[in-house]
């Protein structure tokens, strides 16, 4: 059984945790390679490189050795920026291997044969802005929407032309799942459409596409979504799911939830039924901002392990 996760960085902690349990499946995650803020910003302005930050968040979710996925995760100053050890790492790996540099750092970080990491593109060197329509006007730079907190999206695209991958376009027309999310909605899961060749594979595989919705919006990008905005945002794109998870608890105490994590507004609620909609408990009680790796490993393996 074969699994695409098209992931945020963040997000790709849990799910990749709840996927990597079940037996049988071999999994390819798929990081967006488009981030132009912090550390992984800085990085790829000055080597010209692309961005490393979600792409080190999959491989150490995915990696065996947690001492050393612990070590990388730890940030340094460095220059100007605080930067996180794990993309100098990455980008010394490419400067030492090049293009076969992802090979040495699955075997380096101990990552299980059954999951292979790989950006969308090949082109380690693409460094191209997403570019953001908004109400405020014409945006560059994923990290654009950090920097402006209220905006209404109205539409993304690759500031350059770059084309998929062959592992990656391989790996999305032979799979029997494509998971998409949770994750930043305009900056790390639309992004990946945007890409050459990425939604013609994605609408000519036979694969089931999942949509698991985020448990909180996020204000730049998602405020005031609920289960549907994210459907109907996906569409406009040209991409629609057989499957939506979606969560169905909210703490208690939201208002401090809320208070405590300012990037994030609102939780997101559940305004679809039918067969295809998938409403659960997903809440991570220590970090409510985002999914329970068990809970969310016990439904997916209802939907993956049933075919």
């Amino acid at each position: 059984m074969k699994t695409v996760t098209i992931l945020g960085g963040a997000g790709a902690r849990n799910t990749l945790l709840a996927l990597k349990s079940l037996k049988n499946l071999k999994i390819y995650s798929i990081p967006s390679v488009f981030d132009s803020g912090g550390s992984s910003g800085d990085i790829r302005r000055t080597f010209k490189v692309y961005a490393l930050g979600d792409l080190r968040e999959h491989l150490l979710a995915a990696s065996e050795n947690r001492n050393i996925a612990s070590a990388l995760s730890i940030r340094i100053k460095a220059g100007d920026e605080n930067h996180n050890l794990g993309n100098i790492f990455l980008l010394n790996m490419i400067k030492k291997y090049g293009k076969n540099y992802l090979d040495v750092v699955h075997k380096l970080l101990a990552v299980p044969s059954h999951i292979r990491v790989m950006p969308i593109v090949s082109d380690v060197n693409y460094s191209g802005n997403l570019i953001v329509y908004s109400d405020s006007g014409k945006l560059v730079g994923e990290d654009s929407l950090d920097i402006n907190k209220k905006l209404k999206v109205n539409n993304v695209k690759l500031e350059d032309d770059v084309q998929i991958s062959e592992e990656a376009k391989k790996a999305i027309l032979s799979s029997d799942y494509v998971v998409f999310g949770p994750g930043d909605l305009y900056s790390s899961l639309i992004p990946n459409l945007l890409v050459g060749g990425a939604k013609e594979a994605l609408n000519k595989s036979n694969g089931k596409k999942i949509l698991i919705t985020n448990i909180m919006n996020k204000v730049s990008e998602t405020s005031g979504f609920k289960t549907s905005d994210f459907v109907k945002a996906f569409d406009r794109f040209g991409l629609s799911f057989d499957k939506v998870i979606a969560n169905n608890r909210y703490p208690s105490e939201a208002k401090r939830v809320k208070a405590k994590y300012g990037y994030l507004y609102g939780f997101v609620k559940n305004d679809l039924d039918g067969e295809n909609v998938i409403e659960r408990d997903l809440l991570n009680e220590k970090t409510p901002y985002e999914h329970d790796p068990a809970k969310l490993r016990d439904t997916l393996r209802g939907i993956i392990m049933s075919k």
